[in-house]
């Protein structure tokens, strides 16, 4: 039995894992723009037609595989604040953790998110996959934001402006951390987003005050 074969045998979600992880490694060895159909194919050893059997274009597929990525990511930020201690300042300290673990910080990974951000504005499915995981990521942080606002009795506390400027704050680390891994530690990453939490807490909340 051909390798294309046993393939389109696959439960449906092994199948899309195998080619989602075919386009990450494609991602990462081409760049978005180098990373064709064909040679996503050639990666996970099947046809270009049982490609197109399951999505229509290159950008639904990179797409496909940015969903799964975030996924990932989310499911594990979401299992380290649900084992940190109730309090949202444990709890915000759990995501540093988590987002500077080894996991997160994969060269792999890194080069995926790089490749990711660099197709977001040249294709619509994959600008709708981001909005759709980045709202997601950032009402992760809303929560955890909203939480400690009402624990320090915080007035007219701008949870949504609050959570993009932390998410940018991450954002930018990674990439960063993408760019030039020796520019800081992950410890020195966690001591940052600390320090943002405790400037917000030194009084820094009311710059995020909502204004009528």
């Amino acid at each position: 039995m051909s390798q294309e074969a046993r393939f389109s045998r696959l439960e449906p979600e092994l199948r899309k894992s195998h080619l989602v992880e075919a386009t990450l490694v494609c991602l990462k060895r081409h760049g978005f723009q180098g990373a064709s159909i064909r040679k996503i194919c050639a990666e996970a050893g099947v046809s270009v037609g049982l490609i197109n059997h399951h999505y229509a274009c290159k950008d639904e597929l990179v797409a496909v595989a940015y969903l799964a990525v975030t996924g990932r990511v989310m499911t594990l930020l979401r299992e380290a604040i649900d084992a940190a201690p109730p309090c949202p300042r444990s709890r915000l300290s759990a995501f540093f953790k988590a987002s500077f673990s080894s996991e997160m910080l994969d060269p792999q990974l890194l080069d995926a998110w790089l490749a990711f951000w660099g197709a977001v504005k040249t294709a619509e499915a994959i600008n709708l996959a981001h909005e759709q995981s980045y709202g997601e990521y950032r009402r992760e942080l809303r929560q955890v934001l909203n939480d400690l606002a009402r624990q320090e009795s915080w007035e007219a506390f701008n949870s949504d402006l609050a959570a993009i400027a932390l998410s940018a704050l991450l954002d930018g680390l990674w990439l960063e951390s993408g760019l030039n891994p020796g520019t800081f530690t992950p410890s020195q990453g966690i001591q940052i987003c600390e320090a943002w939490v405790d400037g917000l807490q030194a009084g820094g909340h009311k710059s995020f005050q909502q204004r009528i």
